[in-house]
């Protein structure tokens, strides 16, 4: 329960666009080393992380791995090009000097300064992703398997601002009205957003075995998955953070679902992968709110990788091959990626990236991010993301192997 209080609080605070406190994000996961590295990872995770992007990879530990722990990962990717926060904000604090000068006779002046916060707010938009997880792992040389739990997720926020509201507002400029609190009450401009959080858990399970002369691994997820979206929807001066977090504008739903991976060694240092993700498709309504409605889809989604590594450096690189999950409002996103880690002796890595969407539908972002990991058993890792339009991202990850 602590868990998904966690992941609820990130997703609602990053999902309004406040602030950023702790995502777009490549996929259904957040990981700091693979994050920092492109937003790959399908090939080139280590066991302990398998489970978060493609289990198969639970066969990779060495020899002497007997234990795991990612607790937590924690990561969001936020996009705010209007400064969305900031506007609502404007728009709040001119409706409230238009509200208190009501009946006053010096109206004209707030009303004016209304219209302006309105028409600078008008159609902004503002968006991010968020997600946290836990892992369990446990190799073996038979049937490698582990323990996931993770939470991820989006949401976006949006200004709708009338003309008719626009129109009152030049009248009351021009004095031809005076406006009071009727009035006020029945201008139509409303804040509106939506997000969606999917919560997951999981047991993971990998088996080796060789193919001709190739060392193959496969691995499966059979989890249970519970979906909530939320549907926000209020008169523009009433938009309000806290209130999001309401039951008024909830609808869960809950199933279940699978992941499936698989792995091939061509070489000791060259690795191929190819990874699905949430092989039962879902569509999600969200409640419907003041007449409107929309729908999170959870597509399945397939990832082809490759990766190689000699111990001191890796390259990876990552493609989607087909979109990622969203609500029906937004355009589909598709994601590549190439990043590469320099690890030195086990004890210290630096790490960097490119991520495109290649539908040209999410900002393009650069990563980076460094680990530190003494005695190569408690490992810190940290991540950060830039990109266009005033997009950033972190993420922060402690784990432990033994």
């Amino acid at each position: 329960m602590m868990k998904a209080t966690l992941i609820t609080r990130c997703l609602m605070f990053a999902g309004l666009v406040s602030s950023l406190p702790a995502a777009h994000a490549a996929g259904t996961w957040f990981e700091a080393r693979n994050d920092a590295m492109g937003g790959t990872g399908v090939a080139s995770s280590k066991y302990g992380a398998a489970p978060l992007l493609n289990p198969a990879l639970l066969t990779k530990s060495e020899p002497g791995n007997n234990l795991s722990i990612i607790l937590p990962t924690v990561g969001a990717q936020v996009s705010d090009p209007d400064n969305l926060q900031d506007g609502f904000d404007n728009v709040k604090h001119a409706w409230d000097d238009l509200e208190n000068a009501s009946g006053t006779g010096n109206s004209a002046s707030s009303a004016t300064e209304l219209k302006k916060s309105l028409t600078d707010i008008s159609g902004h938009s503002g968006r991010a992703n968020a997600g946290a997880g836990v892992v369990i792992a446990i190799p073996n040389d038979t049937l490698p398997f582990a323990l996931v739990i993770k939470g991820w997720g989006q949401a976006k926020a949006r200004a709708e601002v009338s003309n008719s509201d626009l129109a009152y507002l030049d009248a009351a400029s021009a004095g031809l009205v005076h406006p009071d609190e009727t009035a006020l009450n029945s201008l139509t401009s409303r804040a509106e957003g939506v997000a969606a959080l999917v919560s997951e858990y999981g047991i993971a399970m990998a088996h080796h075995f060789t193919l001709g002369d190739i060392p193959v691994s496969v691995g499966i997820i059979p989890k249970f998955q519970r979906v909530d979206t939320w549907n926000y929807n209020v008169a523009i001066n009433n938009y309000s953070t806290s209130d999001f977090r309401s039951g008024d504008w909830k609808r869960s739903e809950s199933g279940a679902n699978v992941d499936l991976g698989f792995s091939a060694d061509l070489t000791p240092e060259w690795t191929i992968a190819l990874a699905g993700q949430n092989l039962v498709a879902r569509n999600v309504d969200t409640r419907e709110v003041n007449g409107l409605q929309d729908n999170f889809k959870i597509r399945p989604q397939a990832t082809a990788g490759t990766a190689w590594s000699n111990g001191l450096v890796t390259f990876a690189a990552d493609v989607d091959m087909t979109p990622a999950s969203g609500f029906t409002s937004d355009e589909k996103r598709q994601y590549a990626g190439v990043g590469a880690e320099l690890n030195a002796w086990s004890w210290a890595q630096l790490r960097a990236g490119y991520r495109v969407d290649i539908r040209n539908s999410d900002n393009n972002v650069v990563t980076a991010g460094i680990g530190i990991s003494p005695f190569d058993v408690v490992h810190l890792d940290l991540t950060g993301m830039a990109g266009t339009d005033r997009t950033y991202g972190a993420v922060a990850q402690l784990s432990v192997t033994f």
